[in-house]
Parts: structure tokens; C-alpha cells; sequence
């Protein structure tokens, strides 16, 4: 019933406003035709949408071609720093970085989905789909199963239930009993491993970042899955991040 009436009172021009600027920043940028192309609108409740947008600022228009406006960048800032983890996670993202020459990353939970919040790269960082703002699967990250290792098993249970279990890649987690039996032994060491279960080749180690059993986020180191399988770097790693998130942990509970 209370599902029910969450969606009866969504508003409908609302949630298309947004599937619009969705798709114009999955299109990189689109003209009206190729926007028409589609939404299932018709052409002048499409140009409506385009011109309100444009007037109060959220779309630029060059050329022809609509782009989502650098109004964005202000409320996703301004979204981004109300997570004091943000703050008490700088020294230790660069430091990271500096001591791996690697990709690191800060994530946070929201919606059900994991969210890039900062980064940090070193010299040797590999190219990635990752940027900041990107909303992940939880199940296919190690930050993400990290965060959900500590997190109400009915919590884990929602995420599915939200976002099923999409595989990425043929080694993503695709069954709950997978899950749970990875969340456990997450549980057991205190750190996580991705090896390839969101991109081919790329792997990664995250420990989870907790205080008074609330999960405030993870942070992450990013490598290419051939040296991550170094027994000798891949313990080195291990150590570094989790060192890493209890110095964070500590500075959000006393600082």
C-alpha cells in the first residue's frame, strides 16, 4: 500500500524534466531531432520542456545542440559537501595516492547505489569509466560490497530488492546466496576485493568506513587486475587502505 501511494503522488512533468536531462548527458549533448528521436512526447510538449530549461539556465544551447549547464556543477558541489567524510577523507586520499601512484577513490551510499565522491590519482593510475558523481552497483564494487558488509542485512536485502544483481562483467555477483557468502568473508578480513566484476582487466581493494556501526562510506584503490594479483603488492594494498579508513574513522568520531 505505501508503495502504492508513494507513486500516486509522483508528479509526472517533474519526473520527465529529469529523464530529459538524463538523456541529454547519456547523449553527450543532443540536437531537438535527435532528442525527439527518444521521448515518447510529442514535438511542441518537447520544446516546452527545452525552452523552460534554457530560460532558467540548466540547458546551454550551441549551435543547435543542448547541453546540461554548469548550474549542475553548483548544486552537485553543494550536494557533495554536506558528507563530512569529504573533509576528514583529503589527507589520506592524496597520501594513498602519493604511496601507490594508484587510482584512489572515496565512495559513499545513496539510493541503494554507490557514489564516487573524491579522488585522488597517482602516476601510474589507469583509465577508467569511473568520474566523480557516477552511481554504481554496490554488488560489482569492492567499495560497494564493503559498505554493504557492514550495513542491516534488511538494508542489503532493500538493495536488491531496488537494483537486483546485474551483471557487469561474467564475474560480477549475480545471485543473493553469492552475496551473502562474499559479504561474510568481507566481514571476517575487513577489507574488499573487485577483481574485474565492473570492467575487464581493472580490479580494486576497499576497506569500509565505520563509526558506531554506521557505514559512512569506503575508500578504494583502483589497479589493473594483473598487478593487483601480486601476492606480495596486493598484502601491501591491503594494508595501506585499511590503515587508511581507520585514520578517517577516527577523525569522524573525534574530531
Amino acid at each position: 500500500m505505501e508503495n502504492t501511494d508513494k507513486q500516486s503522488r509522483r508528479i509526472k512533468t517533474a519526473e520527465r524534466v529529469f529523464e530529459l536531462v538524463e538523456l541529454i548527458q547519456d547523449l553527450d549533448g543532443a540536437t531537438f531531432t535527435e532528442l525527439s528521436n527518444h521521448v515518447e512526447v510529442s514535438d511542441s510538449t518537447l520544446y516546452n520542456y527545452l525552452e523552460t530549461l534554457s530560460h532558467i539556465e540548466y540547458l546551454s544551447k550551441d549551435e543547435g545542440e543542448y547541453e546540461l549547464s554548469l548550474q549542475f556543477l553548483d548544486r552537485g558541489v553543494h550536494a557533495r559537501n554536506r558528507f563530512p567524510i569529504l573533509s576528514k577523507s583529503r589527507t589520506n586520499l592524496k597520501q594513498l595516492a602519493e604511496e601507490t601512484d594508484s587510482a584512489v577513490w572515496l565512495l559513499v551510499e545513496e539510493h541503494g547505489k554507490a557514489v564516487y565522491l573524491a579522488q585522488e590519482l597517482g602516476e601510474r593510475s589507469i583509465e577508467t569509466h569511473e568520474r566523480l558523481g557516477k552511481h554504481e552497483y554496490m554488488h560489482c564494487l569492492a567499495s560497494g560490497k564493503a559498505m554493504l558488509a557492514f550495513s542491516p542485512d534488511d538494508h542489503v536485502q532493500w538493495v536488491v530488492d531496488q537494483h537486483g544483481l546485474p551483471q557487469k562483467t561474467p564475474e560480477s555477483i549475480s545471485t543473493i546466496a553469492e552475496l551473502e557468502t562474499e559479504l561474510q568473508s568481507i566481514r571476517e578480513q575487513g577489507y574488499a576485493i573487485n577483481e574485474h566484476e565492473t570492467a575487464e582487466g581493472v580490479s580494486a581493494i576497499a576497506a569500509p568506513i565505520v563509526v558506531d556501526d554506521e557505514v559512512h562510506g569506503a575508500i578504494a584503490i583502483a589497479e589493473p587486475t594483473a598487478r593487483i594479483k601480486q601476492s606480495s603488492y596486493r598484502q601491501e594494498l591491503i594494508d595501506l587502505v585499511t590503515t587508511a579508513s581507520n585514520e578517517i574513522e577516527l577523525r569522524l568520531a573525534y574530531e
